[in-house]
């Protein structure tokens, strides 16, 4: 098979720093959508994620040759608490709806220093607190839709006004 690079991209100065602490029982998601509607995020980079949850709950990919890559992601697998938050990051874009939409994905570990992660779903309340900092990527659209050759929806990158 030849060395096939495949790429999309596209530039945008960075913009605004939000920093956010979500507050104990919000859940992860909602809390990172909250802090994003409060500066009018639309486009940005999650940077930093840090802190400590109830519960973590997450999905990854596993085989399904059904699939059109043979992959697709499990049922979500829930870890009880206490977890400590180690990293995650992520981005924030909308969806096709125009409604916003967050890709994050966490490295944690549990009470047995254990370490977990994958790709964050709703279901992650705050235990005593998550520090965030939201990075504004102004110049870009982020736009989360159906794509075709991966049967996934995905975020494509697009250059506001281009």
């Amino acid at each position: 098979m030849d060395n096939v690079v495949r790429v999309s991209s596209c530039e945008s100065k960075a913009g605004r720093v939000i920093v956010g602490r979500i507050l104990p029982e919000t859940d992860l998601i909602d809390g990172i959508l909250e802090i994003c509607d409060r500066h009018g995020i639309k486009s940005g980079s999650i940077d930093v994620v840090l802190g400590s949850l109830r519960r973590f709950t997450f999905v990854y990919p596993v085989k399904d040759e059904s699939q059109k890559l043979g992959v697709k992601y499990c049922d979500p697998v829930v870890i009880e608490g206490p977890i400590e938050l180690l990293s995650a990051n992520g981005i924030v874009g909308l969806n096709q709806n125009g409604v916003k939409a967050i890709h994050l994905h966490a490295v944690v570990s549990d009470e047995m220093a254990n370490l977990h992660g994958g790709h964050v779903v709703k279901g992650n309340p705050v235990l005593v607190t998550v520090e965030v900092v939201i990075r504004e990527l102004p110049d870009v659209n982020i736009v989360r839709e159906m794509d075709e050759e991966t049967g996934f929806p995905l975020f494509k990158f697009l250059t506001k006004g281009g």
